[in-house]
């Protein structure tokens, strides 16, 4: 009896609480045969692994956590706390991200998530698989198409990358996800696998007299500074000698071809002449440039005892300088620019500044510069200038001022386009065209903008080269490539102070007196960068009484590829709106009122730059308040016309430095190439183009006393460059692209880097016509 009453007692008690399968030995059963997963554990029995949480290439709704059966909860409804994969909870709409105290952001994306949104967790061994593309533990990088970039490349993230590119700068959420291949020179294609055929000029683009070809030039100077010492007279050219010094050792050209390969030469004497200098150019492996493609030419000519580059009769004690010029016919295109190499020995000099007297002084003070010819003139892929203006012919007159600056008008600072007939003047305006691409405020039968200076900030850029069969100085070859200019009109009839009939056409450069001219032009627009709201120069409201009212300005050092501008002219800025807020730590008492003086002029940019964009510098020197009439009016050519187009590699901000405050140093941006022309020139912010002040003002915030050394106590007083900066925007049709793999008359075979050249075409870069090959 007692027996049966024990078995009923058991019968009726309750069992004892069991999880699945016992939580798989992964964590704790909990109340309600519930398992609580250990770290890096989940399902209902902790069998399944977590795999591991990366930056989420995409963001996804997770859905109904909760089964709450309603609508999605939004960002800020957390739920699913202490879960095994969320333990400090999720959120069932797009992930919400809150900086570190708390506070929710906007606009932002990329929260954790498992394999990074671009795999599948394998719960068994907690490893994600990666879709393909992607790659790491959870799927983080965006993998390049061959890890090995096809044995032709190298493969990095987005950040290096950048770095790579003129050591710019990626910080974008994936700076370190996305990844891609840097292809060798030679090799192209996201896996480098494709290898480049060998560029030449399409045949039929040079076969007219008129088109011209701009092939790289190369100016070499270098030059050292005695002007402490017993000199000789003047040469002509500015510089001073003396006769017990002067530049010895050896030095290296590295030439790039077209594919970015650089090639170095062998050691080169710094006495070394332009045959020296071709031998060695035309010795370089892999016939990377052709024999007797070389042109070199001595950049000036002296007489007496001065030494004569590249004459070994005349005596080197002499030699206060070396420079050359060099022009390549055979390597067309934009190449990247030759440099110099005077470190042969590592970290120390090899060229230097001997003394005749002494030879165990050198001094290694040497300033090497690399840079276009005078003239501007460097290699091109597309000719952006290539409508030919048929039936115009013009010489351009010398600079019309003097010593000192007119009180009148600008135009005396521009070359007149002289000898044009009416008729050739009617033909030009057809050809201008359109300068700012907006049809509607076009003029006159001719459906053309002036592009005059004081009318509108689009004025027309043309090509300008020498007539090929007349004038005194012909053109000579294919090669006399031609300049960049600004023009503009004037429409006025000064037939009785001895002008033409007509109006007058005048250009921002100067060319080689009495020389015909013949002009090419685009429909590429060109800004100069300056501040307002209007959307000319023309007065009212917001707008400009001239182009000198709100310049924005640069200055730069010759033989340099870096530009400073008086402002942020960056499109990442945002300066494009609004006013531009400048933080002051000068030492006046007014530097709040002077501040707001300033920054009231910082408006609106009608213009922006970012990275790829191209731009002009001319020596165009914007004027200063005491360097001429009361107004400061206009922008004066300082020089001959030195215009190149360069291709914006880099922009940014620097941060303030011990010497902002003198000179505004904060604002840049980096060219293709090194500038050949000086424009470091620079003046209180104050006394560049303060057309709307008169001298009483002007005073009122320049202190006359401070120097160049001084900090200046206001934001009026911090000196800026003068130089003028030109935004060229190409045209979306009639570009010319002449330099190309197999010359653009043939297909490239990106297996062999060999051209099958087009029916009539010959050679190994198809840039030959030939009946033989039909």
């Amino acid at each position: 009896m007692a027996s049966r009453v024990l078995l009923a007692l058991a019968l009726a008690a309750p069992a004892a609480a069991e999880c699945p399968n016992a939580c798989s030995g992964h964590g704790t059963c909990g109340a309600f045969d519930e398992c609580h997963c250990y770290p890096n554990w989940q399902e209902a029995d902790c069998s399944g692994r977590t795999c591991p949480f990366a930056l989420a290439h995409v963001d996804s709704p997770k859905g109904d956590l909760d089964g709450s059966a309603d609508a999605l909860s939004g960002t800020s409804s957390v739920v699913i706390t202490e879960s095994t994969v969320y333990p400090y909870g999720t959120t069932e709409q797009y992930p919400l991200m809150v900086d570190t105290f708390g506070r929710e952001l906007k606009n932002t994306a990329h929260a954790y998530a498992e394999c990074g949104n671009k795999g599948i967790c394998d719960r068994k061994s907690g490893e994600c698989e990666c879709f393909p593309g992607y790659e790491g533990a959870g799927c983080q990088r965006a993998s390049c198409p061959d890890p090995t970039c096809s044995g032709h490349g190298t493969c990095m993230s987005a950040k290096d990358l950048a770095t790579a590119d003129f050591d710019n700068v990626y910080r974008l959420w994936d700076k370190d996800v996305s990844m891609g291949c840097m292809c060798e020179p030679g090799y192209s294609g996201p896996s480098c696998a494709d290898k480049m055929c060998k560029y030449g000029v399409d045949p039929l683009y040079d076969d007219d007299e008129m088109m011209s070809i701009r092939v790289p030039t190369a100016r070499v100077v270098m030059s050292f500074d005695n002007s402490s010492a017993t000199t000789e007279s003047e040469d002509g050219v500015g510089y001073t000698y003396e006769t017990k010094k002067y530049i010895d050792g050896t030095y290296a050209i590295k030439f790039y071809d077209v594919f970015g390969e650089d090639y170095q030469t062998a050691p080169l004497a710094a006495s070394a002449g332009c045959a020296e200098v071709v031998t060695a150019l035309e010795e370089l492996p892999n016939s990377v440039i052709p024999a007797n493609s070389v042109r070199c030419f001595d950049s000036f000519d002296y007489s007496g005892d001065k030494v004569l580059f590249g004459n070994p009769t005349k005596d080197l004690g002499n030699q206060g300088f070396v420079t050359y010029d060099l022009l390549f016919e055979e390597n067309p295109g934009d190449l990247k620019p030759m440099e110099v190499n005077a470190y042969l020995d590592g970290a120390r000099p090899t060229v230097y500044v001997a003394n005749a007297n002494s030879t165990s002084k050198q001094d290694f003070d040497v300033d090497i510069a690399v840079y276009p010819n005078y003239f501007g003139i460097s290699g091109e892929f597309t000719d952006y200038f290539s409508d030919y203006c048929d039936g115009v012919v013009f010489t351009v007159a010398d600079w019309a001022g003097g010593a000192t600056f007119p009180t009148t008008s600008d135009k005396a600072y521009f070359g007149e386009l002289e000898d044009l007939t009416v008729a050739e003047k009617k033909l030009l305006k057809r050809c201008l065209g359109d300068a700012d691409g907006d049809s509607d405020n076009n003029v006159e039968v001719y459906n053309w903008d002036y592009g005059s200076w004081n009318t509108t900030y689009h004025p027309h850029i043309v090509k300008v080269a020498p007539h090929p069969t007349s004038g005194v100085s012909p053109k000579e070859d294919v090669y006399d490539a031609g300049k960049f200019m600004l023009m503009y009109f004037e429409d006025e009839d000064n037939t009785a102070t001895g002008g033409a009939p007509g109006g007058t056409f005048y250009s921002s450069g100067q060319s080689v007196a009495d020389r015909d001219y013949i002009v090419f032009t685009t429909d590429g627009v060109a800004t100069l960068l300056a501040n307002g709201t209007d959307g000319h120069f023309g007065t009212g409201t917001g707008g400009f009484t001239d182009m000198n009212h709100n310049p924005v300005t640069a200055y730069f050092e010759k033989g340099t590829d870096i530009v400073y501008t008086s402002q942020d002219v960056s499109c990442y800025s945002g300066t494009m709106h609004g006013v531009q807020s400048y933080p002051w730590a000068g030492g006046s008492s007014n530097e709040n009122a002077a501040y707001s003086q300033t920054s009231a002029k910082f408006d609106t940019l009608n213009a922006c730059l970012e990275k790829g964009d191209f731009v002009f510098l001319f020596s165009n020197k914007i004027t200063t308040f005491n360097q001429g009439d009361s107004q400061g009016e206009g922008f004066r050519t300082s020089s001959n016309a030195a215009g190149n187009m360069y291709k914006i590699v880099k922009i940014g901000v620097n941060p303030t430095s011990a010497s902002t405050y003198a000179v505004e140093d904060r604002f840049y941006f980096v060219v293709d190439k090194v500038i050949n022309y000086d424009g470091s020139e620079v003046a209180a912010r104050a006394l560049v183009a303060t057309a709307a002040a008169g001298t009483a003002a002007v005073s009122s915030v320049i202190d006359a006393d401070y120097t160049d050394d001084d900090l200046r106590e206001t934001p009026s007083e911090q000196m800026i460059g003068l130089q003028s900066i030109v935004k060229f925007a190409p045209a979306s049709t009639g570009n010319y692209e002449y330099v190309s793999q197999c010359s653009g008359r043939g297909l490239c075979d990106a297996g062999s880097g060999l051209c099958e050249c087009f029916t009539g075409y010959t050679n190994d870069n198809c840039d030959q016509q030939s009946a033989l090959a039909v």
